[in-house]
């Protein structure tokens, strides 16, 4: 098959002459979910497993102390952070370049040098963390002396380079199905060993090294997918060049590992201040760092199912460019972006509500803290569930560069605005700080989109302001968000156009159709 390269400015994708093409491919090896079956299942694979984390997070309150919460928030923290900024970037490449060396016939080569490239990077941290350990406990604990910790936490980092790269790859190839249950397997196995541990009369250290194992053992279900199709990939007899592919690969993977070390310092940098800069030594600061991670409990539940969404749809709009249809990657991503800050708002509207009860009797009204921040806490991590969302448009046109200039305005601001406010305001000060530092990193996503081709409407508006009415109290949050879907025809339309309409009569005339089961 022919195919040709269609050079568009500024961009450097090459398209297939038709969608015809994919479909044969995804008849062949690694059949792929579609897009309407990854969300479905990825939903209420994440409904459970978020239960199943919001039910571990209630425990692990409620048999740590302060400190020892704070101990376990930052450790978990420094995991996910450091993890993707060891690995440059490259795992992060996968979902976006997997189909288009798939369809030449050279995936294999290519996830071959991805993977030895990772495998060399784990080698170095694990290098890294032996030879300086008490150093990276006092960045990470503010203790230098505890180095058992410490050691496991250098564990974790390696079980969880091996899990991002296999879920990376099969999430790429659109096997969500696999994704799903590997998260799923993940969160679950965690919860029983982590709460078991700790019942048992187990410790930090330990409840690291079980999350360890329980992330390794949850690869597995990647790893029986990967090795029953990859035999079956297409493979190409023109030889496959290393120094293109690096040429193109290296400037995407260095937007990803700057986006990724700009999110993660981010991500990090308010419990870092609250932990290093509150007065009282290391371990009140470890107890306020506590206080905040209950009042994000809730809240960080929003971020991590939109990076689920996030890493669902990014394969299926490079398949979408790959094949030609640009014109679709705005339409999907404009009433994703705006059912998901409804529903999010909403949903936290309601959780507003039950949260003083739930505070009391499952926090045993030891956090009370951590309730004050949680109105803001679910505005900026709507905020950043959008972002998470929007910024695939970018990823895919090849200017995630943009996603790390904005992350770096944000960081800036994010330390600027604790340093000034922590020490007059304490927490209250940090989590004002976080939320006006979300709100500029979101106006520079939508600068960007802007600047490179999707338009902004008045959709873009209402998705960015119904998130801020939770901060009027929930009953304004839930009024603000069905007026809006009530009068506006824009809404209207966009759900109109997603065929939400149809399919709901679709599902609607199946039902009348079915036989009435009392004869």
């Amino acid at each position: 098959m022919v195919r040709r390269c269609i050079l568009r400015p500024g961009f450097h994708a090459c398209a297939v002459p038709s969608s015809s093409d994919h479909d044969d491919f995804d008849r062949g090896s690694f059949a792929a979910d579609s897009l309407a079956t990854g969300f479905l299942v990825m939903l209420a694979m994440t409904v459970v497993q978020r239960s199943f984390g919001f039910f571990r997070g209630i425990w692990f309150c409620r048999l740590l102390e302060d400190a020892s919460v704070g101990q376990w928030a930052m450790a978990f923290g420094f995991i996910t952070m450091i993890s993707p900024i060891m690995l440059l970037g490259m795992p992060g490449s996968l979902p976006r370049y997997v189909e288009h060396y798939r369809v030449r016939g050279h995936l294999r080569a290519f996830v071959r040098r991805l993977g030895i490239s990772t495998a060399v990077c784990a080698v170095l941290f694990s290098v890294a963390v032996a030879a300086r350990p008490a150093w990276f406990g006092w960045l990470i604990f503010l203790q230098p002396d505890n180095l058992d910790l410490v050691r496991a936490v250098g564990i974790a980092v390696i079980a969880i380079i091996a899990f991002y790269f296999v879920g990376e790859l099969v999430s790429a190839l659109r096997q969500v199905r696999v994704v799903s249950l590997m998260q799923f397997t993940q969160s679950v196995t965690f919860t029983f060993l982590g709460i078991g541990w700790l019942v048992s009369g187990g410790g930090i250290v330990g409840l690291v090294l079980v999350f360890a194992l329980a992330t390794l053992l949850a690869i597995a279900p990647g790893m029986r997918t990967l090795v029953r199709g990859w035999k079956g990939l297409p493979q190409s007899e023109d030889p496959f060049d290393a120094s293109v592919m690096w040429r193109r690969i290296v400037p995407y993977a260095s937007a990803i590992w700057a986006m990724d070390v700009l999110a993660n310092l981010f991500e990090m940098s308010d419990r870092y201040m609250i932990l290093h800069l509150s007065p009282g030594g290391d371990l009140a600061g470890q107890a306020a760092v506590g206080q905040y991670h209950s009042g994000r409990m809730i809240p960080v539940l929003l971020i991590s199912l939109a990076s689920m969404l996030s890493g669902v749809l990014l394969p299926y709009l490079s398949a979408d460019w790959e094949a030609g249809r640009q014109t679709q990657i705005p339409r999907r991503l404009r009433w994703i972006l705006t059912a998901v800050s409804a529903s999010f708002t909403l949903g936290a509207a309601l959780a507003l509500l039950a949260a003083p009860t739930m505070f009391e009797t499952l926090l045993e009204n030891r956090y009370q803290a951590g309730l004050t921040v949680l109105p803001m806490a679910f505005t900026f991590c709507i905020w950043s569930a959008l972002v998470t969302i929007a910024q695939n448009y970018l990823w895919v046109v090849e200017r995630g560069h943009w996603v790390a200039a904005a992350l770096g305005v944000g960081l800036i601001a994010n330390l600027g605005f604790n340093a000034a406010l922590l020490p007059v305001w304490g927490l209250q000060g940090a989590v004002v700080a976080t939320l006006a530092s979300h709100g500029i990193v979101l106006v520079g996503i939508w600068f960007a989109l802007r600047r490179w081709g999707y338009d902004l409407d008045r959709t873009t508006l209402y998705a960015s302001l119904w998130p801020a009415a939770l901060l009027a109290g929930p009953w304004v949050a839930i009024a603000c968000v069905l007026a809006t879907l009530t009068v506006s025809g824009e809404l209207r339309s966009i759900f109109a156009e997603a065929g939400i309409a149809q399919w709901c009569n679709r599902w609607a005339g199946r039902w009348r159709q079915q036989p009435d089961p009392s004869g």
